[in-house]
């Protein structure tokens, strides 16, 4: 049964590249990024590293008038983020991620909050011993390896779905759901998220974001919650602002508070950070720091980050 279902993919697949390769391209973008990251709590670590990313996108049309586009990204000498996506028209977009690249379902919502470079979570991440951001709606999970997705627009509503059939050998499907809606007013879109996966928990999050001129702002409200009573449920509120200075220099503030179940200490999560850009030159800064992170009491960061970019 399994090599019928193999064979059967692969002549799909076949299929499709047959029939776009008449119109199809596959073009190779990188880009040179030298980044600081300091970090109080951690100075053993050298706070240097470049980045080695390279992506590969492909895309063609189909003689149906679909499109089929293919994204892979080489990372540290690895594949680790790839996709394939089916490109419907007003039907929609169907996609697979192979792995780490899905963007549907709940990733198109789980963080709303403006930034001018990275998340105000960052130092938490850097402190935590699971490398987890607390907070979010796919805090519990949302493996993207093997998920499909599906992506539409009708009547200023941007709908996305999810689904993992098996995320990992012992545990049940992960599904996701998520709806933007920006016809309300000018400048206004709200979001509201759900996903399930499976038997470890049920997580949710509405938000608003509102943009007027060269500012945006946005609050969002996510609640994480397990299904086993020995795991913390989670309430967080995150908010944050940016503002575009003029076309080369845009700045951001931010906050995350999240509220542990049963835990006495709140993780609050607060950033300040500016990105500027100068021809073919991009630099970042951000200084976030982190209070109990995880819920624990003292357990607390500052991490300064620079980034330089250089495209060409």
């Amino acid at each position: 049964m399994n090599k019928v279902t193999k064979v059967g993919l692969t002549a799909l697949a076949t299929s499709l590249v047959a029939t776009a390769s008449y119109a199809g391209e596959l073009s190779v973008s990188g880009s040179a990024s030298l980044t600081y990251t300091g970090l109080d709590s951690r100075s053993d670590t050298n706070p240097w590293a470049m980045g080695d990313s390279v992506k590969f996108n492909g895309s063609g049309d189909l003689d149906n008038g679909m499109t089929v586009s293919v994204y892979y990204e080489l990372d540290g000498g690895t594949y680790d983020d790839y996709n394939l996506k089916l490109g419907m028209g007003d039907m929609g977009t169907l996609s697979f991620s192979g792995a780490s690249s899905s963007g549907s379902g709940v990733d198109s919502v789980k963080d709303i909050v403006p930034k001018a470079y990275t998340p105000v979570y960052e130092a938490a991440n850097e402190v935590g011993t699971t490398g987890v951001d607390n907070g979010l709606l796919d805090t519990s999970g949302n493996t993207q390896t093997g998920q499909w997705g599906y992506d539409v627009s009708a009547a200023g509503f941007d709908l996305s779905v999810s689904y993992n059939p098996k995320p990992a050998a012992a545990a049940s499907a992960e599904t996701g759901y998520s709806v933007s809606y920006s016809g309300l007013m000018d400048g206004l879109t709200l979001v509201y998220g759900v996903f399930d996966d499976g038997d470890l928990a049920e997580n949710d999050t509405m938000g608003i974001k509102y943009s007027m001129g060269n500012m945006t702002a946005a609050i969002q409200a996510t609640n994480v919650d397990y299904e086993a009573t020995a795991s913390t449920d989670q309430d967080a509120t995150h908010m944050g602002i940016s503002l575009a200075i003029n076309d080369d220099l845009t700045v951001s503030a931010g906050r995350q508070e999240v509220e542990f179940d049963g835990v006495g200490e709140d993780e609050v999560n607060t950033g300040i950070q500016a990105s500027y850009t100068m021809g073919s030159i991009s630099y970042s800064v951000a200084v976030n720091s982190v209070e109990s992170a995880g819920g624990t009491a003292n357990k607390d960061a500052e991490a300064s980050i620079f980034v330089a970019s250089f495209a060409f």
